[in-house]
């Protein structure tokens, strides 16, 4: 298992998790943040608008960039 962890970013303001979620390959990890973003984006009227789910390895790499306002993910 290996630990990745999920920032919501967003111009000029972060929100860093810094316990991260233990998932078996970064395939779940993707999984989840996609997950995560969809939620967010049917949540809130809007509020999560310009935001996106990051995900980092546990050295710090950003492995990629979900928007909550669109379907598709931005690679890093």
């Amino acid at each position: 298992m290996k630990r990745y962890f999920f920032d919501y970013t967003a111009k000029g303001q972060s929100l860093y998790d810094y316990q991260g979620d233990e998932f078996l390959s970064s395939k779940h990890a993707f999984e989840f943040a996609e997950a995560t973003a969809q939620s967010l984006k049917n949540s809130l009227d809007g509020v999560w608008k310009g935001w996106s789910v990051e995900v980092r390895n546990a050295e710090g790499r950003k492995l990629f960039s979900l928007p909550v306002d669109l379907a598709a993910p931005i690679a890093a």
